[in-house]
């Protein structure tokens, strides 16, 4: 069957049956658009053609146009949808796409805080004012609690457990986990209880959330980056980091003060104990290249 109007017929698929939105049925119909002259240029107009070999000359057109690897990944994923499709409504038997590979990823590199700076950021909010308060709150549990930011804004009022001095979070695929608080971090919560009013200037607060804006609405992730963003600028840190660098520098700075990687991957909410792993291995990174700067018999080649 013609390549042109079997790809029409995946996208309407895509549209009447998955109800998938606009903006992903654009990127799969440009995504396809451009497998599709490609392998017209080739000379393969009918499916029945198209085999392995064809699959990767394609992926490697790629490369060759110096696609970035996310951009190169996301056309390998719009052609393995589009191949289960065929086979999944019998236009052919065998899945050639099946065995094509995803670019290999580089291992980004974390931003971390050092103690020094991460203590210089938490000192600047300025805690006369209700929102100041909000904000000291807002970088106590995204250090302290290794929060992802969507858990942070997530939170309601029933997660803090006062008397057993613990937060409930939901994570990741509505997996709940318990993160221990210090009496410091409670009595901060109850500080920002009693003013928090004042940020909304007496407005009906219309959540049971915990972060609130000034219109009394629960808080936004693009907030709280805002937010982090203004006190990096105070701090005059490098606005480099993220409310996720927060997060990785509270696992970082267990595993260096010699928690074990199965606390710290219940503390973050890992499913699997070697996303956690990959904390080791930066942090072994950096202990080499510190000792390849600093230590004299590094000369050595060691």
């Amino acid at each position: 069957m013609n390549l042109n109007e079997l790809i029409k017929r995946f996208l309407l698929y895509l549209e009447k049956e998955k109800n998938y939105s606009h903006h992903t049925i654009k990127s799969y119909r440009e995504d396809l658009n451009i497998f599709l002259h490609f392998m017209n240029k080739e000379g393969f107009y009918e499916i029945q053609n198209i085999d392995f070999t064809a699959l990767r000359g394609f992926v490697a057109s790629l490369y060759d146009k110096n696609y970035s690897k996310s951009t190169i990944e996301r056309h390998i994923s719009s052609l393995k949808s589009f191949f289960k499709y065929l086979v999944k409504n019998n236009y052919i038997k065998e899945n050639p796409a099946r065995q094509l590979r995803y670019p290999r990823k580089e291992q980004k590199l974390f931003n971390v805080f050092n103690i020094d700076d991460i203590f210089l950021l938490l000192s600047k909010p300025n805690k006369n004012s209700a929102s100041g308060i909000r904000d000291a709150l807002i970088l106590e549990l995204l250090y302290a609690a290794g929060l992802r930011v969507s858990e942070l804004c997530s939170l309601n009022l029933s997660d803090i457990d006062f008397q057993g001095k613990r937060l409930r979070v939901l994570g990741k695929g509505k997996k709940e986990r318990i993160i221990p608080l210090s009496d410091y971090h409670l009595d901060l919560i109850k500080e920002y209880l009693e003013k928090r009013k004042d940020i909304c200037k007496g407005k009906t607060i219309k959540e049971p959330c915990l972060l609130i804006n000034r219109f009394g609405g629960r808080l936004t992730d693009r907030s709280v980056r805002r937010i982090l963003e203004r006190y990096l600028k105070l701090s005059g840190l490098p606005i480099v980091f993220s409310p996720h660098s927060l997060r990785h520098t509270f696992a970082t700075h267990l595993l260096e003060n010699g928690a074990d990687l199965r606390t710290i991957q219940e503390l973050l909410g890992h499913s699997s104990l070697s996303t956690t792993e990959k904390y080791i291995h930066l942090n072994l990174s950096k202990l080499l290249e510190v000792y390849d700067k600093a230590h004299p018999k590094a000369k050595d080649k060691h």
